[in-house]
């Protein structure tokens, strides 16, 4: 979890909690527990499964099986402290105060055998008389997980901190003349550019939020913007992605609109800027820049939010349009709605974080993991900075990497066989204010890094690096 997102959870939860009143007297919630499932397991490993967010009356009964099994084993959930990572950072994140009281469960190595673990887990609250089943289909749909035979192994070392990358060409660039910026006493705070796309033509487009307005330049020509589009000015655009027919999807609050409900919708605009359609926005927190997938229907990662604190929360992929560009209803989306980032060919991507060792897996139609990779690093991953992709074959990670007071991005490139290809370090937040609370940051199907950056000495930019 990174660390914009840990205190925009932390704050979201006091505040909730001051509002509503809440004590320790407080009646205790209804039984909606928070688990996060361990989705790569390293086979013949035990492992503990969680159920947190629970009153502290609550017993239960986790039934487990692997897909060698016919019959589901009983393990009692015992009352411990649940820590969301490997175990080897249980400490530090004790430290961080991420960890919290959970239902537990410890499932023995002789379980962790063939290619699945199933599971559900049956709670209940003898105070109030409350009960859940999680997953609720229980027996008949219980949460899987994959075993894995052989990770690949992948190790970062120690990050250097303070030697950035230097990008292969500046693409797009204009002086602080050129583009609404501002700026306040308290860096990184201010206003500016916060998002930007590549075309498949090579355009770069720059979202230019305070003067409402887009700003594109032709591929190939840097010096200054070809032409701009001019956005509604009651829209407060915070992102958007650029559509295969031309569509500009935004994520924008609608200042004008006077109602008691959320005022933030996704908009559909025609290339010229106006709008034709509009959705609700997704619940949660969006944790990259919105982006389409393999087959054209635009998405975004959003992570849970509130419901999770303290613990960072699932990110879960949202799709928002039909592959033609139709904006999908409330119900659509909850029904095409996965923790899987969708990649091309019909691969999925499973993703398991924490601080010093991350596992990744891509998965087929067939539900079988194609190639798993385990990342140790030295220097602690605070979170994914941006959306994974495939390159080629090769897995590329954009992670945030930390180390006391110094933050900074590492995008890696990695092969089949577990070799790191290519590695950019990128500075952590080159950009002023906190629009958002992802890095803005595409990686392109020729192998190109892309970065926006903004100062109110030198304007805005987009660099681009090489991953080849």
């Amino acid at each position: 979890m990174s660390r914009y997102l840990r205190v925009t959870l932390l704050a979201a939860m006091l505040a909730a909690l001051l509002g509503s009143g809440w004590s320790a007297a407080a009646a205790p919630t209804a039984l909606v527990p928070y688990h996060e499932p361990p989705l790569l397991l390293p086979a013949g490993r035990p492992v503990t499964l969680a159920y947190a967010l629970l009153p502290g009356s609550a017993r239960g009964t986790l039934f487990v099986r692997n897909d060698l099994q016919q019959r589901y084993t009983r393990l009692p959930l015992s009352h411990g402290t649940y820590c969301p990572g490997d175990a080897a950072d249980a400490a530090a994140m004790r430290r961080d105060k991420v960890c919290g009281a959970a239902l537990l469960a410890r499932v023995p190595s002789a379980l962790v055998a063939g290619s699945k673990l199933f599971y559900y887990a049956v709670l209940r609250d003898p105070a109030s008389g409350r009960s859940a089943t999680v997953p609720a289909g229980g027996a008949r749909r219980p949460q899987r997980v994959w075993i894995v035979d052989r990770f690949l192994a992948v190790r970062l070392g120690a990050h250097s901190f303070g030697h950035v990358s230097t990008p292969n060409a500046i693409v797009a660039r204009t002086g602080p003349a050129g583009v609404g910026l501002s700026c306040c006493a308290d860096p990184p705070g201010g206003d500016g550019p916060s998002s930007f796309d590549v075309a498949r033509n090579g355009s770069v487009w720059v979202l230019d939020r305070l003067n409402h307005r887009l700003l594109v330049w032709r591929a190939g020509s840097s010096a200054g913007p070809e032409r701009t589009v001019t956005l509604p000015p009651a829209l407060s655009v915070s992102d958007f992605a650029l559509g295969r027919n031309g569509t500009i999807y935004v994520r924008a609050a609608d200042t004008a609109d006077q109602s008691r409900g959320n005022k933030s919708h996704l908009y559909a605009l025609t290339p010229s800027g106006t709008v034709w359609s509009k959705a609700p926005t997704t619940a949660g927190i969006a944790t990259s820049q919105l982006q389409l997938g393999p087959d054209g229907s635009l998405y975004a990662a959003q992570a849970c939010g509130l419901p999770c604190a303290p613990f960072g929360g699932h990110v879960s992929w949202v799709p928002l349009t039909m592959p033609a560009g139709r904006l999908l209803s409330a119900a659509e989306r909850s029904r095409g709605t996965t923790p899987f980032e969708p990649l091309p060919g019909g691969l999925r991507l499973v993703t398991q974080l924490s601080y010093t060792r991350a596992r990744f897996a891509l998965v087929d139609g067939a539900d079988h993991v194609v190639r798993a990779w385990s990342v140790t690093s030295k220097t602690r991953m605070s979170g994914l900075a941006a959306a994974p992709t495939l390159l080629g074959g090769d897995l590329v990670l954009p992670l945030e990497v930390s180390a006391r007071q110094h933050w900074e991005k590492l995008v890696v490139r990695l092969a089949p066989t577990g070799a790191i290809r290519a590695r950019v370090a990128l500075a952590d937040r080159p950009f002023l204010g906190e629009v958002n609370l992802f890095a803005p940051l595409r990686i392109a199907s020729d192998g190109s890094l892309y970065q926006l950056r903004t100062s109110l000495d030198a304007g805005a930019s987009v660099a681009r690096y090489s991953l080849r």
